[in-house]
């Protein structure tokens, strides 16, 4: 069977070899079959876009259609505005910086009859006991009084005695500070007019 198998693969070796006649209307022939073809899918998509058509439309999806387009444009227009408000307030504060208020005066009063030494920190001296601005002085009968200049705003604060205790205003609202858990005082400084 080997034979057999050699011999027509060898035979059909020799067709492929021998050169192939074709008349002379084979080309037109092909080339007539490829312009019968449909036209190519990707080209008559775009060919679409570009054919000058008639297009109906009903009111009712006409009216969707604006209907979205003034919604998607509204929030857009909202957006914009966001971004140029958050843009704008920088460079409006760089031209127009706004007016700081001045610090004012406020008295601090603490009655600690056994007390030595009392001082006043808090937020807005960086709850440093030892400022000079902050010590109290003994007004007598046991009462501790220092003017000191705050800025405008909200603080906290306390009074420390003899350098080591600390004690929340007993006149003043009571804040619990997050940082120790120790209870301060809270002041709400205002612009005197």
């Amino acid at each position: 069977m080997r034979d057999d198998d050699n011999v027509k693969i060898r035979d059909v070796a020799r067709a492929l070899r021998e050169p192939v006649r074709v008349d002379a209307s084979f080309n037109e022939r092909v080339m007539h079959a490829v312009r019968e073809m449909p036209k190519h899918s990707r080209l008559s998509f775009w060919r679409r876009f570009a054919m000058p058509r008639t297009i109906t439309v009903r009111p009712v999806a006409a009216s969707l259609i604006a209907a979205s387009l003034i919604v998607f444009a509204l929030v857009g227009l909202w957006h914009v505005s966001d971004d140029l408000d958050r843009a704008a307030k920088p460079i409006a504060k760089a031209i127009f910086p706004p007016k700081v208020a001045p610090d004012q005066h406020v008295q601090f009063v603490l009655v600690a009859p056994d007390a030595k030494k009392v001082a006043v920190v808090g937020d807005f001296n960086g709850w440093d006991a030892s400022h000079s601005a902050y010590q109290a002085q003994h007004r007598g009968g046991g009462v501790w009084a220092v003017l000191a200049t705050v800025p405008v705003g909200h603080h906290r604060y306390s009074f420390v005695v003899d350098d080591s205790l600390w004690v929340a205003d007993p006149t003043a609202p009571r804040v619990v500070d997050n940082d120790f858990g120790t209870t301060n005082s809270a002041i709400v400084v205002e612009e005197q007019r």
